[in-house]
């Protein structure tokens, strides 16, 4: 019995010493399997020419879609005349899809960039949209107060011009109906003709067209000359822009600070993400670098990733923010928060951007017409990260283009309205979600050898837990039995001796 319970216990110490093996084995395991898919990482996301990122990146295969949302002006005359509140309502979506092709490349070997263009366009879709491209709404006469605003701030020296001008804006009315279409994509505006033409005849032409469209010349076209980071030196800058336009510095803001360029394009972020991490981004739609913070955790076709949000701190006025002073333009001239003025960038025009329906702006902004409704979940811009690789899986930008209106004198029009007006246009979402076929290729790639890796290192270290505990509970047994077994040795003995006694 006592060799048979030796054994046991030998047993039992040998299935311990396996499971804290088995232990330590995970253990080291986790960082070495950690190290390896970093390296792997870092070897497959560089972009050279034929690999698989480059394709993927040049030429994304996920769906893109562009939608706007038009503000219809309910009451024109009552604000032309009496002044009042103009009262919107949104219609919409007007859907697009949107191709995306880069080309032009030039490497760059000596310090890692790759230079290239990203050529656009777009098609409708009627299936996804509220009506045809055709349907129309009204809104401000935009031609008009660019014009009127330019030829004031720019050529108010010409006096003849000036007064053209004037006695054409006079003409015209204030607020107009045009289609989605014109308002995309551009129309022939009869107000620019005539100002063209008759500044090429006093000799002081203008850099103008006669059409206009808020994406005029859009369609088919590229945004500017890219140079990125490709990842080939290093990865901790990679997809992070150079050089827009051969600028790594901008020339629209008064700051130094406000006119760096930061970040990616928001579509590639440099690998192994953290939630305390800060993302910039640059927008050519709004001239300037922003930052997303960490905002919650998501799943994506059983893919998960981090989801970072622009802030409202972005937003605030430079009372409130003053790293925001650089974007007053002119010099000190500032707006309320929740608004950009981009006319700098914008050939002059009275363009100011927000969020859409003026999400966390000034409420002094929002109170200035009826009908909007800003609400965080249907108007913030998101980016949902792939934390290892820094891929955005889920993308949301949202953008709400507004016209600044203000009371100008000799403009009948304009007389009645009260100071100024930040007048919404419409509002846009330029978005993009991992299809069903790239995820499958995703987590064939990346998701699965990961997920072995980590059942391998906590496999090991479960099994070495049920080794231990399995050796715990067999030695107990073995010496719970022993014991048992050396109490009825002990009373068969007293037995025998009490027999022994009565016998003699």
């Amino acid at each position: 019995m006592k060799m048979c319970s030796s054994k046991s216990i030998k047993c039992s110490i040998i299935f311990a010493v396996f499971g804290a093996v088995f232990i330590i084995l995970g253990g080291v395991l986790i960082p070495v399997f950690h190290n390896y898919i970093k390296k792997e990482i870092k070897e497959q996301i560089p972009l050279k020419e034929g690999s698989a990122s480059f394709k993927a990146w040049s030429a994304p295969p996920v769906p893109i879609y562009f939608q706007i949302w038009v503000f219809d002006l309910l009451n024109p005359l009552e604000v032309v005349q009496n002044g009042a509140k103009p009262a919107l309502r949104q219609k919409g979506p007007y859907t697009f899809r949107e191709h995306r092709q880069k080309g032009n490349f030039t490497w760059n070997d000596k310090d890692g960039t790759i230079s290239y263009r990203e050529k656009r366009s777009f098609n409708f879709e009627r299936e996804k949209s509220a009506g045809p491209q055709t349907d129309t709404f009204t809104t401000v006469n935009l031609p008009m107060i660019t014009v009127v605003e330019l030829i004031r701030r720019e050529f108010g020296f010409i006096q003849e011009l000036v007064e053209l001008v004037l006695t054409l804006a006079n003409d015209e009315e204030l607020f107009l109906t045009l289609s989605i279409k014109d308002i995309l994509w551009g129309y022939e505006d009869n107000l620019l003709k005539k100002v063209l033409d008759f500044a090429k005849k006093i000799g002081h032409p203008l850099d103008l067209d006669d059409h206009f469209g808020l994406f005029y010349n859009q369609n088919g076209s590229d945004d500017g000359l890219y140079s990125i980071y490709s990842g080939v030196k290093g990865a901790d800058n990679f997809a992070f822009i150079k050089s827009w336009n051969n600028m790594s510095i901008l020339p629209y803001w008064t700051t130094e600070t406000c006119n760096v360029i930061n970040g990616s394009d928001g579509t590639l972020f440099p690998p192994f993400v953290q939630k305390d991490d800060r993302k910039y981004l640059f927008s050519t739609d709004i001239c300037r670098s922003i930052y997303a913070t960490f905002d919650s955790e998501q799943t994506v076709r059983d893919i998960d990733l981090l989801r970072f949000t622009v802030p409202p701190k972005v937003f605030l006025d430079h009372n409130h923010n003053p790293a925001n002073e650089g974007f007053c333009t002119p010099h000190g001239v500032c707006l309320p928060s929740g608004l950009l003025n981009v006319s700098s960038c914008k050939q002059g025009a009275p363009v100011v951007m927000s969020l859409p329906h003026f999400l966390y702006a000034d409420p002094v902004v929002q109170d200035a017409v009826y009908g909007l409704n800003p609400n965080k979940i249907e108007h913030q811009t998101i980016l949902d990260i792939e934390p290892n690789t820094g891929v955005v899986m889920n993308a949301q930008k949202k953008l709400q283009v507004n016209a600044y209106l203000r009371n100008v004198s000799h403009i009948t029009q304009t007389l009645k309205i009260k100071d100024h007006i930040v007048y919404p246009v419409l509002w846009l979402n330029e978005s993009a979600e991992i299809d069903d076929k790239s995820a499958k290729d995703f987590k064939s790639a990346v998701q699965t050898p990961v997920h072995i890796t980590q059942a391998v290192q906590y496999g090991l270290i479960v099994l070495g837990v049920l080794f231990i505990i399995g050796a715990a509970f067999w030695f107990v047994k073995v010496k719970t039995s022993q014991t048992k077994e050396d109490d009825l040795v002990t009373v068969v003995d007293d037995n025998r001796d009490t027999a022994h006694l009565v016998v003699q």
